[in-house]
């Protein structure tokens, strides 16, 4: 497939490489680690993006000693690369096929697994190279986008998902390449620049949630899911 993250077509269209989404993930990263009583020293984000996310976490996590942050995207790294600090480092780098033994307490993989084509193989790159990995996975397929199939190929030409899975289903891959799940929560949509149409959806899929969370995500729709595993490659 066209290589849209580093000719520019990805960052054409989306110029602050989610930035502006990273504050929100942060907070439900630390939620998740939290809860769980995660120890760790060394993170790890694997398809780091604008490095905005790892920027969040070094100010909220004094007792990590390290970050890093890397990327296939050069586009990427060049807007994170500015960003880097004493602890966080920033590189090009597709860890799931290179055969160093680097490993890290943490591993991050935020809204990566929709964009990469063989998802089975960049699981089963990086699963031996992290003690735990929070990973944050969009649950695109629902009922609603079934009936507004060009939502999915929007969604495709405007931000590069090209899977689109279910909560069972995508936990289930994460099982058989050998991620072990401790814990697991909901992300809500966040809404850019909505119109009163989208602000009464959200609205109501808001309401809808509260009564019924699994019900919610297979209908409506628009929820995220974030899971804690432990890595048993």
């Amino acid at each position: 497939m066209k290589d849209i993250y580093n000719d520019n077509s990805y960052l054409s269209k989306n110029p602050t490489w989610q930035a502006e989404d990273a504050s929100f993930k942060a907070d439900k990263i630390i939620e998740l680690l939290k809860r769980n009583k995660v120890d760790f020293k060394t993170v790890c984000e694997v398809g780091c993006g604008s490095g905005e996310i790892l920027v969040q976490l070094e100010s909220r996590m004094p007792y990590a000693t390290a970050f890093f942050g890397f990327d296939i995207s050069k586009d990427a790294i060049n807007i994170a690369r500015k960003k880097e600090t004493d602890k966080i480092k920033f590189e090009v780098k597709n860890i799931s096929n290179n055969n160093n033994e680097e490993h890290y307490d943490l591993m991050l993989v935020i809204d990566v697994i929709e964009h990469v084509e063989n998802y089975f193989e960049f699981l089963e790159g990086i699963v031996h190279k992290g003690s735990y990995t929070v990973f944050h996975i969009p649950l695109d397929m629902y009922i609603w986008s079934l009936f507004r199939e060009q939502m999915l190929i929007e969604s495709k030409n405007r931000v590069g998902h090209i899977h689109n899975f279910t909560e069972n289903f995508i936990i289930n891959i994460l099982k058989d390449c050998g991620f072990e799940i401790i814990d697991k929560i909901y992300t809500e949509p966040i809404l850019k620049n909505a119109g009163s149409k989208q602000k009464f959806i959200h609205l109501l899929r808001k309401s809808l949630f509260r009564i019924n969370k699994r019900f919610c995500t297979k209908t409506i729709g628009g929820y995220s899911i974030m899971v804690l595993t432990k890595n048993n490659p």
